[in-house]
């Protein structure tokens, strides 16, 4: 709670210390590159990395943009069995993301610290999951494996309208809606067993189009 108010109030206090800054001090003019984290002042991690936004200004009024988010788990749960109760049996469970949305933004005069635009942006998302499972064999001497695989492929075009609100020179919050269409292909789930021939198992596809919404104020700065 300590940390969200002191965020808060450095915001603030940024508002009114730049009051006397010239207005084409705040907003890009061209050449300016800004990196973007979420912002989310009442949640209990107020700044959040998981899914960074690049851009750069080519001019005043056009930027390009790229969001990039990397996700990586893994766990390994190890219980003993066999006929002495000695042989570790682990149970392993690993889920890998990756997020890439390039896009392009067209500003608008706006105000001296608003800077209105409208955009696209593709989506790319890709993920996989792994299981491999261990069993005590047949002689209860060691252990068997099984493995478990599926994951899936994402793509989409987002059409954006968002603004910027520069507080203080070159350091600004933004919001962003956009309305577009995601095309999902799942991966079949392939179990390989310890013993005999693997199975696979279709998973099919969707299509979703809608409106869609980030929760999470963009915090950035331009450098």
């Amino acid at each position: 709670m300590k940390k969200r108010v002191l965020l808060i109030a450095a915001i603030t206090a940024g508002v009114f210390t730049t009051s006397n800054v010239n207005a084409q001090d705040f907003k890009p003019a061209g050449g300016e590159k800004n990196i973007e984290v979420n912002f989310a002042p009442l949640g209990g991690s107020p700044i959040s990395i998981n899914n960074l936004r690049f851009r750069y200004f080519t001019s005043s009024d056009m930027a390009i943009r790229v969001g990039f988010s990397v996700a990586s788990s893994s766990s390994t749960d190890i219980t003993l069995g066999g006929t002495n109760n000695d042989i570790e049996i682990e149970d392993k469970s690993s889920t890998f993301g990756l997020t890439i949305n390039p896009g392009i933004e067209k500003h608008f005069a706006g105000t001296d610290r608003l800077s209105p635009y409208v955009g696209a942006e593709l989506n790319f998302n890709l993920t996989s999951t792994t299981d491999l499972n261990q069993s005590i064999n047949a002689n209860g001497d060691g252990t068997d494996e099984a493995e478990t695989t599926d994951g899936s492929t994402t793509f989409g075009l987002n059409l954006l309208v968002g603004a910027d609100w520069y507080f203080s020179k070159h350091i600004y919050m933004g919001t962003e809606v956009g309305f577009g269409f995601a095309s999902t292909s799942n991966a079949d789930t392939e179990f390989t067993p310890a013993t005999g021939p693997s199975v696979s198992s279709p998973n099919g596809s969707s299509f979703d189009l809608g409106p869609n919404f980030n929760s999470s104020i963009r915090l950035g700065f331009l450098f």
